[in-house]
C-alpha cells in the first residue's frame, strides 16, 4: 500500500486504533478522554478532527484501490483461463468432428464394422468429454451471463451439451445394437429378406434415438449468438445434426417396423402393391396403373400376378365415408375410382381407399399398402439388373438408365390399345419385382441405400394397417401422411417443436399422359420472422409444358387427353394444390400464365378450403407448349416454429 505522509506516531494509530490522548489540567495523569485533542502537530481543537477527517478518507480510497486491484487481477486472470480453455474446447471439438468423418467412412457391410464403430465412438466421446469438462465448470457458467458476448459463452456450452448428449447417452447403445445386427446377412435371397438382430437391436435404437433427438432439439434452439465467427460454424452444424437426427429417428423407426412388417415370428401379412404411373399425374405421383397382392411370411414374400387398376370400374359410391374438406376439394371420386384414391396427398388415406376397393373386389384382408413409381424401378434395376418385358410385337428392356422413359413415354408411341399398354405396365412390374426378390449376388447395402433415396424423393411410400406401426410410419418421409395437429408427424422427431410442412401438389385434370413433358420447380424463401416465431414465406410455384410444338400432331390420342375449357392439343392441364402449414395461413395468392380460359377465378384460386385443419387453395391451369404458368403466393407458418426447420413436400418429381 502507498505510504501516507505524517510521522510515526500516524502509523501506530494507524495500526491499534488509537486515536488521541486526553490530558488532564493538573498534567497529573494521562487518560483517554475528549476534553483537548492534539494533534499530529502538537496543536487542539479543529486541527485534529481535520486530520481524523482527512485519515478516513484516505484509508477509504486505499481499501477501493485494493478492491479495484483484486477485480481487475481477477478479470484478467479469468479471462486469460477462458481463452485458454475455449482453445482447448475448439480443439477437442475439431478432433470429436474427425472422428465423426471416420464414422462415415467405416463399411457397415465389412466384418469388424461393429468393431471399429465402438473404437470410433469411445475416441469421440474422450473428446467430447474433454471439452464438457471445461464448458461445464463455474467460470463458464458464470461467463455466460456476462454482458455482450455471454449469449456466445452459453451457445458453446450448449453446443457442446448437445455433443456429451450424443457421446455418452446415443453412442454406447448405437455400438451395442451394431453387435446385435449382423449386416453382412441382411439381403434377399430366394425370396426371403433377411434381417437378422434387427429385432433384438430395435430397443437400443430406440434408446440412443431419444438422446439424439433430446441434443437435437437442444442445438436448434440456441439463440444471442453475437460473433459472426461463431453463426458462421453454427448454423452449418444445426443443419448437418438435424440430417443427423432424422436419419436416427428413420433407422429407429425402421427397426421397430420392419421385423413385424416381415412376418418375423411366423406371422403373415397381406401387402397391395401400387404402381403408380407418372405420366397422368396425381399428388402422391402418378394415377394407379396396376395393383398386385404380396403375401409375407416369416421374411418370404410370394408375389402375385398384377391386375390393372382400370379393371375396378366406378363405384356406385365412395367406398368409406369421405370427410366434407376431401368432398370439396377432390370429389366423390376420390373414393369411387382406383386411379383416383391417390388424389389426396395424404398417403395413409388414400391407402385405406385403396384396402377397402381390394377388400370389396377379391375379398383379401390386407395388412399395409405400398407404393411405387418408375423412378422406383429404375433405381432398383440399376442395381439388380435389367428385366426383359414383352407385350405383343412389342418387347423393351429396362434397366437402370431407361425405366422411366419406357414406361412414361415409349410405351404409349409403341402400344397404341389401352388393354395392352395396362398388360405391359402389370408385367414389368411383376418382372421387377420377381428380380430384386430372386437375382443372386445382388448387393444388399446398395439395394438399401437406393430404396432409402427413393422413399426421401416420395417414389417408395408404406401404409400399415397395424395402428402401433403406423404411428412409426406417421413421422417419416416413406409414411406420406399429412402433417396436421392431430396426427403424430406434428410433433415431428420424438416429441420436437411442430413440424412445419408446406405442401405443393398436383392432380392432373383431363385423364392425359401429357404429364410426361411438365417441368415443375417450387422455391421457399422467409422474408419475414414474427416475434412468436412465426415466419412469412414467399413460395413460388413454376410449371413449364417442355413439349416442342412440332411435335403435337405426332402424339397419340390417348396421350393427348380430353379437352376441356378451352385448352389446346398439346397443352398439359391439372390442379395445382397449395397446402399451408398446420396453425398457418396463405394470407396472399396469385397464378399468372396458363390460366384456364373462362375461369371466374381469373389469377386467383379455383378452391379455397380446409383439409384436415389444413389451408388449402386449389387453382386448374393450361399450359400450350413451350409456355410457363406461376403461382405466388404468401404462406405463413404457426407460432413456436423453429428456424430452419419448415420443408416443402411436394408431387415427386420424375426429372
Amino acid at each position: 500500500m502507498r505510504q501516507s505522509r505524517g510521522t510515526a506516531r500516524d502509523t501506530v494509530d494507524d495500526v491499534t486504533g488509537i486515536e488521541e490522548l486526553s490530558i488532564e489540567p493538573d498534567g497529573a495523569n494521562a487518560t483517554r478522554g475528549t476534553e483537548t485533542a492534539i494533534g499530529p502537530d502538537g496543536t487542539g481543537g479543529h486541527h485534529g478532527a481535520r486530520y481524523r477527517r482527512h485519515r478516513e478518507k484516505r484509508i477509504l480510497r486505499d481499501t477501493w484501490l485494493v478492491i479495484v486491484a483484486v477485480a481487475l487481477s481477477a478479470i484478467i486472470l479469468i479471462g486469460a483461463y477462458l481463452a485458454i480453455s475455449a482453445a482447448i474446447v475448439a480443439n477437442e471439438v475439431r478432433l470429436a468432428a474427425a472422428e465423426v468423418s471416420d464414422v462415415r467412412g467405416i463399411d457397415l457391410t465389412a466384418d469388424g464394422s461393429a468393431a471399429k464403430l465402438k473404437t470410433t465412438a469411445d475416441g469421440l466421446r474422450r473428446h467430447v468429454d474433454a471439452a464438457y469438462a471445461h464448458t461445464s465448470n463455474p467460470i463458464w457458467a458464470m461467463m455466460a451471463h456476462a454482458p455482450r458476448y455471454g449469449g456466445d459463452v452459453q451457445a458453446v456450452r450448449d453446443v457442446v451439451d448437445a455433443l456429451h448428449t450424443v457421446a455418452d447417452d446415443a453412442l454406447p447403445p448405437m455400438a451395442d445394437a451394431a453387435d446385435d445386427v449382423n449386416v453382412s446377412a441382411i439381403g434377399v435371397t430366394d425370396g426371403t429378406i433377411s434381417v437378422p438382430g434387427l429385432d433384438t437391436a430395435a430397443p437400443k435404437l430406440a434408446r440412443a434415438n431419444q438422446a439424439v433427438q433430446r441434443a437435437n432439439r437442444e442445438l436448434q434452439s440456441i439463440d444471442g449468438v453475437t460473433l459472426g465467427a461463431l453463426q458462421r460454424r453454427l448454423e452449418p452444424a444445426r443443419k448437418q445434426f438435424l440430417t443427423f437426427a432424422r436419419l436416427s429417428d428413420d433407422l429407429s423407426r425402421a427397426a421397430q417396423v420392419l421385423p413385424g412388417m416381415l412376418g418375423t415370428g411366423g406371422g403373415t401379412r397381406n401387402y397391395l402393391v401400387l404402381a403408380q404411373n407418372n405420366a397422368e399425374i396425381r399428388a402422391t405421383g402418378g394415377i394407379a396403373g396396376s395393383l398386385g397382392l404380396v403375401t409375407v411370411s416369416d421374411g418370404h414374400v410370394e408375389m402375385h400376378d398384377f391386375v390393372p387398376a382400370s379393371g375396378f370400374g366406378e363405384l356406385d359410391q365412395p367406398v368409406v365415408e369421405l370427410t366434407d374438406g376431401e368432398k370439396q376439394i377432390y370429389g366423390d371420386r376420390l373414393g369411387e375410382f382406383m386411379q383416383d384414391v391417390n388424389f389426396t396427398p395424404d398417403f395413409s388415406r388414400a391407402s385405406q381407399l385403396a384396402a377397402s376397393m381390394w377388400n370389396t373386389k377379391y375379398g383379401d384382408r390386407i395388412d399395409g399398402v405400398i407404393a411405387i413409381d418408375p423412378v422406383f424401378l429404375q433405381r432398383m434395376l440399376a442395381v439388380a439388373g435389367s428385366v426383359r418385358v414383352t407385350q405383343g410385337a412389342y418387347a423393351a428392356t429396362l434397366d437402370g438408365t431407361n425405366t422411366v422413359s419406357t414406361l412414361l413415354s415409349d410405351v404409349y408411341r409403341n402400344l397404341p390399345d389401352n388393354d395392352d399398354q395396362d398388360a405391359f405396365f402389370s408385367a414389368a412390374s411383376k418382372a421387377a419385382f420377381d428380380k430384386l426378390l430372386h437375382s443372386s449376388g445382388v448387393d444388399a447395402a446398395k439395394l438399401a441405400s437406393q430404396a432409402v433415396a427413393a422413399a426421401g424423393d416420395g417414389h417408395l411410400n408404406v401404409w400399415s394397417a397395424n395402428e402401433n406401426e403406423q404411428k412409426l410410419l406417421a413421422g417419416t418421409t416413406v409414411g406420406g401422411t399429412l402433417v396436421t395437429k392431430d396426427s403424430g408427424a406434428y410433433l415431428g422427431m420424438a416429441g420436437a417443436a411442430p413440424k412445419q410442412v408446406i405442401g405443393v401438389y398436383y392432380n392432373d385434370s383431363m385423364a392425359s399422359k401429357m404429364d410426361w413433358y411438365l417441368s415443375r420447380d417450387v422455391t421457399d424463401k422467409v422474408t419475414r420472422t414474427y416475434a412468436d416465431g412465426r415466419e412469412e414465406h414467399e413460395v413460388t410455384i413454376t410449371m413449364r409444358n417442355t413439349l416442342d410444338a412440332s411435335q403435337v400432331d405426332s402424339l397419340p390420342g390417348y396421350v393427348v387427353g380430353t379437352l376441356e375449357n378451352g385448352a389446346t392439343k398439346g397443352s398439359v392441364q391439372f390442379i395445382t394444390y397449395l397446402y399451408a402449414p398446420a396453425g398457418g395461413g396463405i394470407p396472399s395468392y396469385e397464378a399468372t400464365g396458363g390460366v384456364v380460359n373462362g375461369s371466374a377465378s381469373g389469377t386467383k384460386g379455383d378452391v379455397y378450403a380446409l383439409h384436415d385443419g389444413l389451408t388449402v387453395i386449389g387453382k386448374q391451369l393450361s399450359i400450350a407448349p413451350g409456355q410457363t404458368a406461376t403461382i405466388r403466393a404468401t404462406v405463413v407458418t404457426a407460432p413456436g416454429t423453429v428456424a430452419g426447420q419448415t420443408v416443402v413436400r411436394e408431387t415427386p418429381r420424375i426429372r
